[in-house]
């Protein structure tokens, strides 16, 4: 990433780490004794900011097509993880086998394990029924938020076949971000990008080694993708999502020979995934550092929420328009917005793009509901039948007087 997306990049990292950009590439600690209101004000005055990356799966729960154990206990095999995670042998060691109950704490393994706390519960896992060819494994935003990366942790061996997808109309339409196989022009007809740089095809995560902790990566942002401008049509296609599905297409079974796996394969047929981590941040189109509960969503530490704290004189969920009264010039995304001049006579104003046009792309506020008997583009004059009192500033309530009958020098203006 060059020009614009490093500073941004920088930026986010920096915040991550609890210090801030200067928007040169340097970050400058952030001492205790500031004042974290002005720190705020500082990050986003003059130019775009963003709020900080997290994992937008904390404090949500993924939703799967089965689960193991869910209609009735179930029994199931696998090789503990010391036989497996470095390298596999002819002969993988001892197997183990025990029970899952969906309804039993103590043996269950529950799409929500998918998404508690790493470091915290770094064994929980959510496991599909026995026997299932396909499986779906879906996360639910409860808005638009952007994505920079996913990383999926197995504990069974990583499928053979599975899809990356994401929504952005809440799940009415699905676009593939990636497709991941051992044979990509077998399963999906598409090039490796491992020899065709750019490809929506990979190899690169579909090997069943190592039989469990293996890694499945997906990066929004490559070095292939030409998006100078983050805020772009081009790149709200690319980032922008609601909702994200995994689906797994077609298992594999951990290459060796075990004598469990030649006796009871049935029981070792299942998906199983300890970690779906999904990083991104709040969309606000570079005009807020910080977002808030978003409405019917609980709060848990570290959640990535999804409404915009917005600065630069913006309003709106993602900031996406102008504040009542800042409308003078059209909204865009990443920089600040210039105020109407009604001369505190209206409340709010709306864009108008004659008027931008006739003054030479410099102005096209309107100011809506005139007050204080003034009217026009700027509230500027007063109404028939009354008259400007030059004693008094233009933007005093008291400015435009009644023309009274007989009023020697009441001329309306």
């Amino acid at each position: 990433m060059r020009g614009f997306f490093r500073l941004l990049l920088i930026s986010l990292v920096c915040k991550e780490i609890n210090i801030y950009s200067t928007g040169h590439g340097i970050c400058i600690s952030v001492l205790k004794q500031e004042n974290p209101i002005k720190l705020r004000a500082f990050r986003c005055d003059g130019h775009s900011c963003n709020p900080p990356v997290g994992n937008l799966a904390t404090g949500r729960t993924p939703v799967s097509l089965t689960t193991c154990g869910q209609n009735s206990t179930e029994l199931y095999c696998f090789y503990p993880d010391q036989n497996l995670l470095h390298h596999v042998s002819q002969g993988c060691g001892q197997h183990r086998c025990t029970k899952c109950n969906a309804h039993q704490p103590d043996n269950s393994h529950l799409p929500s394990d998918m998404t508690d706390d790493v470091f915290l519960n770094p064994l929980t896992w959510w496991q599909s029924a026995q026997g299932v060819h396909r499986e779906e494994i879906r996360l639910d935003l409860e808005t638009a938020f952007y994505l920079t990366h996913v990383i999926i942790v197995f504990k069974s061996p990583r499928p053979a076949a599975m899809v990356l997808e994401r929504s952005q109309d809440k799940g009415q339409t699905w676009r593939p971000y990636k497709y991941f196989s051992v044979n990509c022009t077998a399963t999906f007809g598409l090039p490796d990008d491992l020899t065709e740089e750019g490809s929506m095809c990979t190899s690169r995560y579909s090997d069943a080694v190592p039989c469990t902790r293996g890694e499945v990566i997906f990066r929004a942002l490559t070095p292939t993708n030409k998006i100078e401008d983050p805020y772009s049509a081009e790149a709200q296609d690319l980032l922008k999502l609601t909702n994200l599905r995994l689906l797994l297409l077609k298992r594999q079974e951990c290459p060796c020979q075990g004598l469990g796996l030649l006796e009871k394969p049935q029981r070792f047929a299942h998906y199983a995934i300890y970690d779906l981590i999904v990083r991104g941040s709040c969309f606000c189109n570079g005009h807020a550092e910080e977002c808030q509960l978003s409405n019917g969503t609980g709060s848990t530490e570290n959640m990535v929420h999804g409404k915009c704290v917005c600065r630069h004189n913006t309003a709106g969920k993602h900031c996406e328009r102008c504040a009542p009264l800042y409308n003078d010039q059209p909204w865009k995304p990443g920089d600040g917005k210039t105020g109407c001049r009604c001369h505190n006579h209206a409340d709010s104003c709306h864009f108008n793009l004659s008027v931008w046009l006739a003054s030479g792309k410099q102005s096209g506020g309107v100011c809506d509901n005139c007050k204080h008997n003034t009217e026009g583009h700027r509230c500027q004059r007063c109404k028939p039948g009354f008259y400007r009192d030059r004693g008094k500033l233009m933007s005093s309530p008291e400015v435009c007087k009644r023309w009274l009958k007989g009023c020697v020098g009441c001329l309306r203006r």
